[in-house]
């Protein structure tokens, strides 16, 4: 055996084993490892978030407009829809000078409140034609297997409302124009469909904002029902009976009141003064 002198013993290197570190001659110590506290990780989780960017929490365009105020029926189309070419054909001579404005905007992020509190800014005539735009490429994304699945998942949650006939047990509705031109001068607004009284009503929102029935078109729920023709609903099995005092009215009654001709005022000639005093 070799004895060290304590001067020798000393400059020897520690002795590491796990997380104890032992120095010859010495006792053993704890080496405590650095630990980083779980707040910390995440604060600086969202710190570099944020260096990122902020883009991450602002919604997009698209979402945007499908939150607006009663645009509940809009499904969000998807993007990978709305950047092939294929489904824009036409479209473009449609909108107009801005839509290629337009259509960034739509594959963009959402206007911020300081861009659409200022009336003068540009901004406001392409967010119009990118709202024509939009609802003209959701006519056609509806009437695709994705754009009616999407559909299908807001007519099971009844976010197209009911039917206001009462006989029809509130049969859910859907949206439908009469016509796939848009409608400058508002003549073609938005239309319900019931699918068991067979009937057409108006979409009557308290100070909502018009929505052109050919942001949905005229096909959309014809082929929605051929599509899922387990969500068509059976025929009404109940029929109104009109009463008097209890008692039916007889359908004889009403088909004479019904071919009965109306009186009308003798039609003066032409050449008949009214009175003497045209005479």
């Amino acid at each position: 055996f070799f004895l060290l002198s304590p001067s020798a013993e000393s400059s020897l290197p520690p002795l590491r084993c796990g997380g104890l570190s032992r120095s010859p001659g010495r006792g053993a110590s704890l080496s405590q490892p650095a630990i980083t506290h779980p707040k910390a990780t995440m604060q600086e989780a969202v710190l570099s978030s944020s260096e990122e960017g902020s883009s991450l929490d602002e919604p997009t365009w698209v979402s945007w407009f499908c939150m607006l105020r009663n645009h509940e029926f809009f499904c969000e189309v998807d993007p990978s829809f709305l950047q092939d070419r294929f489904n824009l054909y036409g479209l473009k001579e449609l909108v107009g000078p801005l839509y290629s404005e337009a259509m960034t905007m739509i594959l963009g992020y959402a206007p911020t409140e300081k861009q659409l509190s200022d009336p003068t800014q540009r901004i406001h005539k392409v967010l119009d034609t990118a709202r024509i735009l939009y609802g003209l490429i959701h006519a056609r994304y509806i009437l695709t297997a994705q754009g009616l699945s999407d559909m299908k998942a807001k007519y099971k949650a009844h976010e197209f409302g009911s039917c206001p006939r009462t006989l029809c047990d509130k049969q859910t509705v859907l949206p439908v124009g009469l016509s796939d031109s848009v409608s400058n001068s508002g003549e073609n607004p938005l239309k319900l469909f019931c699918a068991r009284c067979q009937e057409l009503y108006d979409h009557n929102v308290p100070g909502g904002n018009y929505i052109d029935g050919a942001f949905f078109g005229t096909t959309f729920p014809h082929l929605f029902l051929q599509t899922f023709r387990e969500l068509r609903p059976p025929p009404p099995t109940s029929k109104y009976v009109p009463r008097v005092f209890g008692f039916k009215v007889h359908k004889v009654q009403e088909q004479q009141q019904n071919q009965m001709p109306r009186e009308e005022w003798p039609k003066r000639p032409k050449n008949e003064p009214v009175s003497d005093w045209d005479s």
